[in-house]
């Protein structure tokens, strides 16, 4: 029995060394998105402060719905120690010292045992089964650990920073009312909500057959019959970037149809790193 537990400690120890080593490859790429995450979690958690302090001002209107705002607030501090916690686990801290002072402890565990005839002057099979334990114990600690920071890793690689578009007119609005046979110049809004800049832009805006647009430093064109929507009339913005949260403004000069009723207006917004994002808007014609 105890020459079995010896042969149990050797094979922890072994394997503690294989897993100290692991650890030290594994913060190598830890290391690669720290300062990313690092940045970015500043930037969340700004913005996140940024909302609550709008959302407290709020208070002084009568109609503010004050446990919607104990819940925003309630989650705002959760989210700030998901995102310390997980700065910490990619940390120098947590991706190394951590699981290596738990490795390291299994290892003495180990190495104590294995030599508890020189200690004890003889093994003990008590003493023998729980140094084993407490072995296995803090190797299977430093373990989880380590599974802990492959997902923090894993997590970190999968959340890319890419831009985001929201695509509105004035105050907002998704809507714009418009007389019928206006001549006119209406002004689009790009707001880049995501966490990276936006770069190589180039936003067509269509508009249906029926409007006329004039060129006004953008382009002007006709889409062909196999486009997206045929026979469009597309004013085409060629913008370099758009930082995040920035809004750019574009003016557009038309005229508005003679006929009464809804207009859709179909955006899509290239960009390099994302593609193209759809959007639509609407203009209303009225008298």
């Amino acid at each position: 029995m105890v020459e079995s537990i010896l042969q149990t400690l050797l094979l922890l120890a072994y394997f503690d060394i294989a897993l100290l080593s692991i650890t030290i490859a594994n913060y190598a790429v830890s290391a690669s998105y720290l300062g990313r995450e690092s940045r970015l979690s500043r930037w969340r958690m700004e913005r996140r402060r940024q909302k609550l302090r709008v959302r407290l001002k709020e208070l002084d209107n009568e109609n503010a719905e004050i446990e919607s705002i104990k819940k925003e607030i309630e989650e705002a501090e959760s989210d700030e120690r998901e995102l310390s916690r997980s700065i910490f686990i990619l940390s120098w801290q947590g991706a190394v010292v951590l699981p290596s002072l738990c490795f390291v402890v299994s290892f003495i565990c180990a190495i104590v045992g294995m030599n508890s005839e020189i200690i004890w002057s003889g093994a003990n099979q008590e003493n023998l089964g729980q140094l084993m334990v407490s072995s296995a114990f803090f190797m299977g600690m430093g373990f989880f650990v380590l599974l802990i920071v492959i997902r923090t890793i894993d997590s970190a690689a999968r959340k890319v920073p890419i831009p985001e578009f929201e695509v509105t007119f004035e105050n907002l609005q998704k809507t714009l009312k418009l007389k019928r046979n206006e001549s006119t110049e209406i002004t689009l809004f790009v707001c880049n909500k995501g966490e990276d800049i936006a770069e190589n832009l180039q936003i067509f805006v269509n508009f249906p057959d029926a409007f006329k647009v004039y060129p006004m430093g953008y382009i002007v064109a006709k889409q062909h019959a196999k486009a997206d929507y045929p026979n469009y009339n597309a004013a085409i913005f060629n913008v370099e970037l758009i930082h995040s949260e920035v809004t750019t403004e574009f003016g557009i000069k038309l005229t508005t149809p003679d006929e009464k009723r809804i207009y859709e207006i179909p955006i899509h917004v290239r960009e390099k790193k994302i593609g193209v994002s759809k959007h639509k808007l609407a203009i209303e014609v009225v008298d």
